[in-house]
């Protein structure tokens, strides 16, 4: 799929009626979803209150758990993991409180939600949430987006497809965890840790800003490990050892550099950007400095361009560090070294300094 395909089959809307992609793949998604749970069930000969259980009970759990952050938050928030736990954890208490075949209700129950995630990362891709970095190649989001909720800053630029990676990869998971599926449990175990792997290593490359972090580590990360810790000890085989010994020593060196990673988080990068906006309002006068101690501050040059200067006393920075952080502020700009210890120039040309 090349650049231009991306870009043009992008849109946060279908139809006449501008219904929102997102909410049509959802829809889609738990269609298709419900008929491969429904077809599990049948092949596994569950009695009608496991396939209740395994087809009513995770998308009340989905509802209730983003009601619930939502609430919370003050504003729309769907967290696949936090969706994924509640379904999950419903299923084992009702399974248990009905005497049902717990593994084989987790079978259906989790490839059921893999099934969903497929179409919701694509939908995800429409519309430009969970996004990935700054990339020579990869999706543009316009102005539509940025009336949905994207970051105006990265309007116009072009980011990795992270989504899709995603989509592919839970599709490829759920194949897998589907061939396993002979022995009970199989699936949801093969699923899980493979997942959970997977989610681990795309963290790296998302670029959304809005999501917490923890020492450097993000909320899903924390999640994933999580449930390779669970997979390991309910189905201890090599595998879902070694998976579970790989995600946890991967977070403890995330963890270790953690000077050297959070000036580039995207959390301290929407911070800097903030910031840059109440410098741009008043460029001769204003400075601004983040919480990780980066002061920023410009003026403008006899050539019309803006001078941004950058400085931090923290023990990451260098001329390297302000280089990798304006390629996420600006798409084009000139590095200069400043005469002063640590001060670095980033000359960029007036109409880009405006997110």
């Amino acid at each position: 799929m090349g650049e231009a395909q991306l870009t043009r089959c992008v849109s946060p809307t279908i139809g006449a009626r501008n219904w929102s992609t997102y909410t049509v793949l959802g829809f889609v998604g738990y269609v298709v979803a419900s008929a491969v749970g429904a077809a599990l069930a049948m092949r596994w000969n569950l009695a009608l209150g496991e396939r209740l259980v395994a087809l009513i009970a995770p998308p009340s759990a989905f509802v209730v758990a983003i009601t619930l952050a939502t609430a919370i938050k003050g504003r729309e928030w769907i967290v696949f993991y936090q969706a994924l736990f509640a379904a999950v954890g419903v299923v084992v208490v009702a399974a248990l409180l009905t005497h049902g075949r717990l593994w084989r209700e987790l079978d259906v129950t989790v490839v059921g939600i893999g099934t969903f995630l497929v179409f919701g990362r694509i939908g995800c891709f429409q519309v430009a949430c969970c996004h990935g970095r700054p990339s020579r190649r990869g999706v543009v989001y316009g102005a539509a987006h940025v009336t949905a909720g994207f970051w105006p800053r990265w309007e116009g630029r072009r980011l990795f497809p992270i989504q899709l990676v995603e989509a592919a990869g839970a599709g490829v998971l759920v194949v897998g965890a589907f061939v396993a599926s002979a022995e009970p449990g199989a699936a949801t175990i093969v699923f899980g840790t493979g997942y959970a792997v997977m989610r681990f290593a795309l963290e790296l490359f998302r670029g959304d800003v809005l999501r917490p972090y923890a020492r450097t580590v993000s909320e899903a990360q924390w999640s994933c490990l999580a449930t390779v810790v669970v997979c390991a000890l309910a189905w201890p085989r090599w595998w879902t050892l070694a998976a579970c010994l790989c995600v946890f020593v991967w977070a403890a060196v995330l963890v270790s550099r953690r000077p050297a990673r959070e000036l580039f988080l995207p959390p301290h990068v929407l911070e800097l950007d903030q910031a840059c906006a109440v410098v741009a309002a008043d460029p001769d006068h204003a400075r601004r400095e983040t919480s990780l101690g980066v002061g920023i501050s410009c003026h403008r040059l006899p050539d019309g361009r803006m001078d941004w200067i950058l400085s931090a006393p923290h023990p990451a920075w260098s001329t390297a560090a302000a280089e990798r952080l304006a390629r996420d502020l600006w798409p084009a700009f000139e590095i200069v070294a400043g005469r002063a210890p640590g001060v670095v120039h980033v000359l960029v040309a007036a109409p880009a300094v405006a997110p």
